[in-house]
């Protein structure tokens, strides 16, 4: 295919078409050798294409140069990104010139940026601008490691939003230890200089700080300048005892088609930038802050802030996961709710363990005595193992099948997050479910409890209306749509 690409281009006719299709062929080291031997050291087919009178042309000519990887392209690129009238085509060469080594225009393309960074674009160059931009931070910025701010302000005071869902705010209120704390509708509202301890409640999803400005009009510009003159950037500098740039991202949590958020977030953060006189810097990746708007059922935006500076240590040990994993603070939340039913130094399974979330977080609530992991998902087991070792906690995990485990004892508890049901039919997740509480009943011992994590509250029911050797004491709904339960089942003498 790359042979047949060049020869067309070689005829003039198609240039545009023949280089995108020459553009999607170049994508790996064989196809990028087959090029260099057709065109044998001599370049000029391509780089006299730089000059042709369609910027379309020119600009897909830049990318196909620029995926050869051959710094000697380095200079005609370069030129061309120069001598180009067309914004936008102007990121083109700047993305071409990404892949090779163009160092000795750093000077220059550094002087491009200053300037860029200064301009107030017209309506109609905004997003080239925007894209230009981009394309040359991504270059200059390649490879450099950007320094990293770290929170420091532990003795402030702050207001912050705990969100936990609409269910069980309670749990997480319960444990934050002084300060002014409210409970909301999706978390808990806290005003404390006591940051500390709250990182280390288990129970809470995301720690948020909202600012001064409870209501962004949903225009680009708009939001950005009221962004700008709320307390944000004090909030940064308090919270990081600095005063230079931070990196960011816009998270927009909207009713908004996805190509309309897109093209919010994009033309909010370059007004943002300019607002702030770049101490705020977008970035796709490796950002410090998130700000996140949320749209209001009158379509307005509340903003928040969340800081990714925090040495949180709360689920550190949990490095390894899969797919199919319950997120570490809904175990914890579940452990939490659990635990009056729960019995210091237990003999503890968990039938379903996957990456062993549900037995640490158990552990940590109420610790036991022996515990046990079964699973018959090889990577998960190993994962297990990992974050069980990172916790400091002794677990025995076991690559088996629940159905066919043995043990010479009985155990105190059961505790797992059950699978869900993935391909099986309604019959076959009838039939596992009654295997379950059947196996179950073999390898409990009297009086002992299942503490059941599961999304299939009828089979539950079913299941301990026909085993009558288990009892229901307790059930809690744990999201806001009731698709997930927690059981806490007994099993009588």
């Amino acid at each position: 295919m790359v042979k047949e690409q060049y020869e067309s281009l070689k005829t003039g006719e198609n240039l545009r078409k023949n280089l995108i299709d020459l553009k999607q062929e170049l994508k790996s080291e064989e196809e990028r050798e087959e090029l260099l031997e057709l065109l044998q050291g001599d370049y000029s087919l391509l780089t006299g294409l730089l000059q042709h009178e369609e910027p379309k042309v020119r600009g897909n000519a830049a990318i196909v140069l620029g995926r050869l990887l051959q710094d000697e392209f380095a200079a005609p690129l370069y030129e061309a990104y120069q001598r180009e009238e067309k914004l936008f085509i102007k990121s083109n060469y700047l993305s071409a010139l990404a892949g090779i080594d163009s160092s000795a225009y750093r000077p220059q393309l550094e002087a491009r940026l200053e300037e860029l960074e200064s301009y107030a674009p017209k309506e109609e160059e905004e997003k080239h601008i925007r894209e230009e931009l981009l394309a040359l931070r991504a270059l200059l910025h390649s490879g450099q490691k950007k320094p990293k701010h770290r929170f420091q302000g532990y003795d402030e005071t702050y207001e912050i939003i705990l969100t936990t869902g609409r269910q069980h705010q309670e749990v997480t209120a319960a444990q934050v230890k002084g300060g002014d704390v409210a409970v909301l509708k999706s978390g808990v509202r806290v005003v404390t200089s006591r940051i500390k301890p709250i990182l280390e409640i288990p129970t809470y999803r995301e720690m948020l700080f909202p600012l001064n400005r409870k209501k962004l009009e949903p225009e680009p510009k708009s939001a950005a300048k009221a962004l700008a003159g709320s307390n944000l950037l004090e909030l940064l500098e308090r919270a990081h005892q600095a005063k230079d740039s931070f990196y960011f991202r816009l998270g927009i949590h909207s009713r908004m088609p996805l190509d309309k958020r897109s093209d919010f977030a994009k033309k909010c953060s370059f007004a943002l930038e300019q607002e702030t006189g770049h101490r705020l810097y977008n970035s796709t990746s490796d950002y410090e802050v998130e700000i996140r708007l949320m749209e209001s059922r009158e379509g307005t935006f509340l903003p928040l802030v969340k800081l990714f500076t925090f040495r949180e240590e709360r689920f550190a040990y949990r490095k390894r996961f899969v797919a199919a994993s319950i997120r570490p603070e809904q175990a914890a939340l579940a452990a939490h709710l659990a635990k009056p039913y729960m019995k210091e130094g237990a003999q503890i399974l968990d039938p379903f363990c996957g990456v062993g979330t549900m037995l640490i977080e158990r552990d940590r609530a109420c610790p036991a005595k022996m515990m046990y992991g079964i699973d018959t998902f090889g990577e998960a087991i190993d994962g297990a193992w990992e974050n069980a070792r990172l916790a400091g906690k002794h677990v025995n995990y076991i690559h088996r099948d629940f159905f066919a485990f043995r043990h010479r004892y009985l155990f105190d508890e059961i505790i797992t997050n059950m699978p869900d049901r993935g391909q099986k039919s309604k019959e076959e997740q009838d039939l596992f479910y009654g295997m379950f509480f059947e196996k179950a009943s073999g390898l409990l011992a009297k009086q002992g409890k299942i503490i059941l994590y599961s999304n299939e509250k009828n089979y539950v029911k079913k299941h301990l209306r026909l085993k009558k050797e288990f009892m229901l004491l307790k059930e809690y709904s744990m999201d806001e749509k009731d698709n997930y339960y927690l059981f806490i089942i007994g099993k009588k003498n």
